[in-house]
């Protein structure tokens, strides 16, 4: 992942001298024309594409970040280089980049995010999908990210239903649909528009690449002799399973999938699991509609931090 390849970068500055041999207004040593913007050097004990230390550009921000990097391209020496972007400000890193190629060396910027959180903030709920089927190695990779999230007691109570074939999403989605369209007509919703309500409902999962159930194994909860103790065993489980969801959802994300949740089953588990022939013990949780985004959604809004935080 983008953070790790940072943060390791983070560690080999952090725990590797740096020599600054060109200080900023010095010229380069056999081009005097060359002057350097800012400071010029390289992490001793370490190796470049051309046998020396790794160069790097440090700036007058006393932070001393790891700001980002510059990818070049020496055609006289025929090599290609990375040179790292230390404690630079945005325009420090734009001089180091004209100061490159100024001088005949193609130079590619590449910007460090400042939040490192941003992939996840970016993460949004997605409907609609293209045609392309997601291969079963990246279901998989899902997958193992989804079991490794917290479980009270470690009991992981998460189960997984993955469908993708179009017969079954189609006999799932009758089925759902059926028992909500009579749901809807007894809230006084009219006619016309519960069906239209439940045909919606009906085409996001036939149309999904791929579905996946997420279930409850209740088999794996404790037990108690008090009814307090066994609902809070309960919710510790429906707790475990959603977590294991959100992990599912932000390893989609990760690999440049689209993901939605739906929380439907949880209004039709008995249709849901004799629908898919579930064991007694597999409590459907919700479904999750999985694909290429066809369309990437705006994100909206959220609540501040102020609005649903307390600091004592």
């Amino acid at each position: 992942m983008e953070h790790e390849f940072w943060n390791q970068l983070d560690d080999l500055i952090m725990h590797t001298q740096v020599i600054i041999d060109r200080p900023a207004g010095q010229g380069h040593p056999s081009y005097p024309e060359m002057v350097y913007p800012v400071d010029y050097g390289y992490l001793i004990q370490t190796t470049s594409s051309d046998g020396e230390g790794i160069d790097l550009f440090r700036g007058s921000d006393s932070g001393q970040l790891l700001n980002g990097l510059v990818c070049t391209l020496d055609l006289q020496k025929q090599e290609s280089e990375i040179k790292l972007l230390v404690g630079c400000t945005a325009e420090e890193q734009n001089k180091v980049v004209q100061f490159l190629r100024n001088h005949g060396m193609p130079a590619l910027l590449i910007k460090r995010d400042e939040n490192p959180l941003s992939w996840l903030l970016s993460r949004r709920s997605v409907r609609r999908f293209t045609k392309k089927n997601v291969p079963s190695v990246l279901v998989e990779k899902i997958l193992e990210a989804a079991i490794q999230a917290p479980s009270a007691h470690n009991r992981q109570p998460a189960r997984f239903v993955v469908i993708q074939k179009i017969e079954t999403k189609r006999r799932l989605a009758e089925a759902m649909g059926g028992e909500f369209l009579q749901d809807l007509l007894q809230d006084g919703v009219p006619e016309a528009e519960a069906k239209g309500i439940v045909g919606r409902s009906r085409q996001r999962i036939t149309e999904a690449p791929t579905v996946i159930l997420v279930c409850l194994e209740s088999g794996s909860l404790d037990e108690y002799p008090d009814q307090k103790r066994q609902v809070a065993e309960y919710k510790m489980a429906v707790q475990g399973v959603a977590m294991s969801a959100e992990n599912l959802l932000l390893a989609a994300h990760t690999l440049g999938l689209g993901a939605v949740w739906l929380c439907a089953p949880l209004f039709t588990p008995e249709t849901v699991g004799k629908t898919l022939c579930l064991p007694d013990s597999w409590e459907p949780q919700g479904l999750i509609l999985l694909g290429y985004p066809e369309k990437y959604p705006k994100g909206r809004p959220r609540r501040s931090i102020a609005e649903v935080t307390r600091f004592d």
